[in-house]
């Protein structure tokens, strides 16, 4: 049997697959070719979900052989179509603890018989994708799913990095193993086979190396390395390294950085050619829809002004006397701007949003004002448009709907874009520009080493670079 077929056939079954190595296309197959029904697929991010579904298209599965949801999404679903016996706290989970909450929710329902029966009856398997990144509470949600149909997941403990704040990610050797029998793994690097086996058999070698505990060695590689010494040729040459990658004809790029407040000021630096990835759970939108929300007079046009220095240009500094006026209970007053200033009088005087969005609109129609936020003040507007049209009640309960819908049906990412590791893993570019190589521990890493299949650019301090240690 293939690789696919095996992973089908298991009944319980488990496979590290490491980046690159056609993970999402054994699903796809063992979806299309050897599926019995229907499939339940599983994952973590609506961006996996996207890549999940377009292999499945791509295979021709018809859309009823499958279901494709986040762990999240469908536990959410399920816990909500019974809220009394879930006992779910919130049917609009935000936080950690309350996600948490819903995969308890889940998994307290698939103990009942009923909801059993009904499962059976709605598909045949599951397949659970990035199963490294699964919390306890998701694992559980798993097991119990695994004692109703078959359950095959699939992963790479190398590629575990959502262990920060109050996550408590599962730890292979110790929640895997004595529950799922290993499926052999893949071993060719079918992402970089037709356009840089070079750098893909480097990355292999990278990857043992990475596992063993060793130090990254540059010297010969496959790669375009910068040297950078400091902070000040850092800034620079990170700058020079995007916008020479951006120039690549019609290529996807991906700029890497640690921090989101570090893409965040990268983007704005660049231009308006790069617009930074932005997570599903993006505290800044949800903040701004409050404000808009609780805000009245000139404190909604300050707010609305805070908001758009957070997605474009230009902003902060052309309407900064504006913004100082409505601060300190003036009419602001200008010849330039006229536009921008009359919308936001009209925030601040009427109590509906269609003036905010009309000024947020307005913002950008400032000479050299550019956009590096775009989802998140495509977002907003959203939102805006869906209280206009009585979606919602207000515009915080507007942008959870409209996060929420996006998290469903996935997104487009821009051609250039700037994100962290916990934003790009899974997602595959043409050329990836690892912008400070220095800062990741051994898992993070390899994660941004492998989103590029064409080419990689790398900004260090020295080509021998020593991993940060996890903590």
């Amino acid at each position: 049997m293939n690789e696919a077929e095996t992973l089908a056939r298991s009944r319980l079954g488990s496979m590290i697959a490491a980046a690159g190595c056609g993970k999402t296309y054994l699903i796809g197959m063992a979806v299309a070719k050897y599926g019995n029904g229907r499939e339940l697929v599983l994952t973590h991010t609506h961006a996996g979900v996207d890549a999940l579904r377009r292999r499945l298209a791509t295979f021709g599965v018809p859309a009823k052989a499958y279901h494709v949801d986040t762990i999240a999404g469908w536990a959410l679903r399920l816990a909500v179509s019974f809220p009394r016996t879930s006992a779910l706290p919130t049917p609009k989970p935000r936080t950690i603890d309350e996600y948490d909450a819903v995969y308890v929710a889940a998994t307290r329902l698939l103990h009942l018989r009923p909801i059993q029966d009904i499962l059976r009856a709605s598909y045949t398997g599951v397949y659970v994708d990035e199963y490294q990144d699964c919390t306890i509470e998701q694992h559980e949600l798993v097991l119990a799913l695994a004692d109703i149909l078959p359950c095959r997941i699939v992963g790479d403990p190398l590629q575990a990095i959502f262990d920060f704040g109050n996550n408590k990610p599962i730890d292979w050797n110790t929640h895997v193993v004595p529950h799922f029998e290993p499926v052999p793994e893949p071993t060719v690097p079918w992402r970089w086979r037709n356009s840089n086996p070079e750098l893909g058999e480097w990355l292999q070698e990278v990857r043992e190396r990475l596992s063993n505990g060793c130090d990254l060695d540059l010297r010969g590689a496959p790669v375009q390395w910068i040297e950078a010494r400091s902070m000040e040729t850092s800034q620079g040459k990170q700058l020079a390294a995007c916008f020479d990658a951006a120039r690549s004809d019609g290529k996807r790029v991906i700029a890497i950085l640690q921090w989101r407040n570090q893409c965040h000021e990268l983007a704005s630096r660049l231009r308006g050619i790069y617009s930074c990835v932005e997570a599903i759970d993006e505290k800044d939108l949800y903040e701004a829809a409050k404000q808009f929300d609780n805000a009245i007079g000139p404190a909604r046009a300050i707010a609305v002004l805070d908001f758009a220095k957070k997605c474009m240009t230009k902003v902060s500094t052309e309407l900064r006397s504006t913004w100082n006026a409505f601060s300190e209970g003036r009419p602001p007053k200008g010849r330039k701007h006229r536009e921008q200033i009359g919308a936001l009088i009209a925030v601040a005087q009427e109590p509906d949003y269609r003036p905010v969005a009309v000024a947020l609109e307005s913002f950008r129609l400032i000479p050299g004002a550019k956009v590096y936020r775009r989802e998140l003040l495509r977002e907003m507007m959203k939102s805006i448009l869906a209280v206009a049209t009585a979606e919602a009640a207000n515009l915080e309960e507007a942008a959870w709907i409209i996060r929420n819908r996006t998290r469903q049906i996935g997104r487009r990412l821009p051609r250039c874009a700037v994100g962290t590791t916990l934003l790009v893993k899974g997602l595959e570019f043409d050329h990836a520009v690892l912008l400070d190589a220095d800062a990741y521990n051994r898992r993070n890493l390899y994660v941004a080493l492998t989103r590029g299949s064409t080419s990689l650019t790398i900004v260090s301090r020295s080509r021998i670079i020593q991993p940060k240690e996890d903590g």
